[in-house]
């Protein structure tokens, strides 16, 4: 290990420690919900009327969150309009207390972004930066952010230094991690990157150890959120591909402890033909058994199918909805 991925993942545990104890040790996960993008600044409402820059021609103080910001002013027939340039944000409003509502209500998502940052992080204080210009061990922080759209900015800045190889040590312990709320986010995050694991991963070491995290991972799945399990098996089987990929995917889908996981290595086996053709007889040969003994009816059913569909040549249908999905 690099010094610098020594440092990388010293600060991830330093993080990860700090929140089990804040949370008073290991925390179930929590489901994060939909990735809603965050793009900003919006449309300018002053622009779709034709308000010129010269129609601002007074300002008022507006508060907000503990802070006050200029706002210019323009007073035209289709109402008052609003320009806070400091929070480049934009409103329109029959009267001034209209107007300085719906402002309000338009600069929330960004304050709500900026608070996610900044709690994530331990800041005092809103985060007013660009996340590209944190440090790269921020950037992992960011991976377990309640705001899934954060959670993937700092993914896309860290796959952009992804084949420096320093960040491999770090996201094989978010893949361990079972203990912080927002794991299933940190760990979607990292299986994504992983899609090019032999490049993020060089170390031998490292990538035996990624792969009994992934290993584990899906043996102990109680939930997938944010569908970070289904993600596991398809990264196995249509991205890394090789006979490691194949090895866990078949044990994992025959001997697997969850129905998730399972579900998941069924799916990535499908996959996994595509770009193995010499791997379909030992393929076939697992899905007929599971066909025949899995504990649980709907991935018997699923095996199956599955099987009939690699024999054939045929596309796979939509992943079986379990019991468990509903918890």
């Amino acid at each position: 290990m690099t010094e610098s991925a020594a440092k990388l993942l010293a600060a991830l545990d330093d993080f990860l420690e700090r929140e089990r104890q804040r949370n008073n040790g290991k925390s179930p996960a929590l489901n994060p919900g939909q990735r809603k993008q965050f793009l900003w600044p919006r449309q300018s409402i002053s622009r779709q009327y034709n308000v010129k820059p010269t129609d601002f021609t007074r300002s008022f103080r507006f508060e907000t969150h503990g802070e006050a910001f200029d706002v210019l002013l323009a007073e035209t027939p289709f109402g008052i309009f609003g320009k806070c340039e400091d929070l480049k944000a934009e409103a329109k409003g029959t009267t001034l207390e209209q107007m300085l509502a719906n402002l309000e209500r338009e600069v929330e998502p960004l304050f709500s972004r900026q608070f996610a940052i900044a709690r994530t992080l331990g800041l005092r204080r809103r985060f007013e930066g660009n996340i590209s210009e944190l440090e790269p061990a921020d950037h992992l922080k960011l991976l377990y952010c309640e705001d899934r759209d954060v959670a993937h900015a700092a993914m896309f800045e860290i796959e952009a230094h992804s084949g420096s190889g320093d960040f491999g040590p770090a996201l094989v312990r978010i893949l361990e991690d079972d203990s912080h709320p927002y794991r299933r986010t940190a760990q979607w995050c990292t299986l994504d990157i992983l899609e090019d694991l032999p490049n993020v991963i060089r170390d031998e070491e490292w990538q035996t150890k990624c792969f009994a995290a992934i290993r584990s991972l899906l043996d102990s799945a109680e939930d997938d959120y944010a569908r970070t399990i289904y993600k596991a098996g398809d990264v196995l089987g249509d991205h890394v591909a090789n006979e490691h990929a194949q090895e866990l995917l078949v044990d994992v889908a025959r001997n697997g402890r969850s129905p998730i996981g399972r579900r998941s290595a069924i799916h990535g086996l499908f996959h996994l033909c595509e770009w193995r053709p010499d791997s379909v007889p030992e393929v076939l040969d697992a899905l007929q058994a599971i066909g025949r003994t899995d504990p649980e009816p709907t991935l018997r059913a699923y095996a199956s199918s599955l099987a009939d569909c690699i024999a054939h040549g045929m596309p796979h249908g939509p992943d079986p909805v379990l019991p468990q999905d509903a918890a």
